[in-house]
């Protein structure tokens, strides 16, 4: 009787640790979409799962991103498509037809949904967030959920929810919601990676795009600072209250203007960072230019009128240091507070028509 006492035990403490070990794992992670994809293989491997997809919602419902797990994927495979789930380098997609639906019903009864279809069960599991579904996890099973795997499920959702939110603590921004600075190099690590690795074979869809369409779609991403003209003078003759708001409202601008996977950093007081995915030249500047319109023409409480200039370059893959990226859109911003304020300039086009001549050997810049 002791004995097998004891065996259960021994099976019992075998299990514990396992689960304790894959969370352990999870809360290393500090990076977003690291995380949710570290969470499907979680979930996958406790309740074997061949195959796990998770529909990240927009705020209106009306579109979604597509991140999909799969066993079959070796590690390699895994480093190599995890560094191509980038939100930053791919595009939502409409909702499926069959997933609206679903949705809806989701929603009122805030149940899963399953549908038993030959023994095979197909299970829609909403992912909640302050009330509201903001994700849905769909995978099939031999049988329907038992109690003990909705609590597997409810459980790792809860944990992954309070995680997230820690995340998002250390890489926004207080004030404004945007990323902050600190995880600035670590974006343009992934975009670099990303660009060098676009040619290759891969096993995972990210939001309904092939790695194909992916390799050529990825070819170019701008970087562009933004600053605000005359922001000591706003703080000085409005008070700094009256300079955060105006600090708030350019981030609300960027926010309506940029698409939603587009990066958008606040670097540190009145500076702000934009990464964003192009095909031209001429996109890039069309993109830039319509922001800095819309800034001009929005009438600021008190202040009225606030104008921004900005400097841009393109990242290459050659640049192996995010410093070197950043100190090209830097100076070609330094150009533009320099002559005039309230413009935009590119740092290519100012080393291509001499305003701006490197001294490759010294690394230093001049000015025409």
């Amino acid at each position: 009787m002791v004995e097998h006492s004891s065996k259960a035990d021994n099976q019992k403490t075998e299990k514990v640790p396992s689960l304790l070990g894959k969370l352990a794992s999870l809360t290393t992670i500090r990076d977003t979409e690291l995380f949710e994809f570290s969470l499907l293989k979680t979930m996958a491997e406790l309740l074997k799962i061949k195959q796990i997809s998770m529909y990240k919602l927009s705020r209106d419902y009306s579109k979604c991103g597509l991140i999909v797990y799969s066993m079959q994927s070796n590690e390699d495979e895994l480093k190599q498509c995890l560094s191509e789930s980038r939100e930053t380098g791919a595009s939502e997609i409409e909702i499926p037809e069959e997933i609206k639906s679903v949705l809806k019903r989701v929603d009122t009864t805030g149940k899963p949904f399953v549908n038993d279809h030959n023994a095979c069960y197909s299970i829609i599991y909403p992912v909640k967030s302050a009330q509201k579904i903001e994700s849905l996890l769909s995978f099939e099973l031999s049988h329907s959920l038992t109690n003990s795997e909705v609590l597997v499920i409810s459980s790792l959702l809860a944990i992954a929810d309070n995680f997230r939110k820690l995340l998002d603590e250390n890489q926004k921004d207080k004030l404004t919601g945007l990323l902050n600075r600190h995880t600035f190099e670590q974006s343009i690590d992934k975009i670099q990676a990303l660009s060098l690795n676009s040619g290759g074979n891969g096993l995972i869809k990210q939001f309904g795009e092939d790695k194909r369409k992916a390799g050529k779609d990825l070819e170019k991403y701008c970087l562009a600072i933004i600053d605000i003209d005359n922001f000591k003078q706003i703080n000085d003759g409005f008070g700094h209250i009256i300079g955060d708001e105006v600090l708030l409202l350019l981030s609300y601008i960027m926010k309506q203007n940029f698409r939603a996977k587009d990066l958008l950093f606040r670097f540190g007081g009145e500076e702000f960072v934009v990464i964003y995915r192009t095909q031209r030249k001429d996109e890039a500047q069309n993109v830039l230019e319509r922001f800095r319109k819309v800034t001009e023409n929005y009438r600021f409480p008190q202040v009225n009128t606030v104008t921004i200039s900005i400097g841009a370059t393109f990242i290459d893959k050659n640049f192996l240091l995010a410093a070197e990226i950043i100190g090209n859109a830097d100076k070609a911003l330094y150009f533009a507070k320099n002559n005039g304020k309230n413009q935009i300039h590119f740092y290519e086009d100012l080393i291509k028509c001499g305003h701006l001549v490197e001294h490759e050997e010294t690394g230093t810049i001049d000015y025409f």
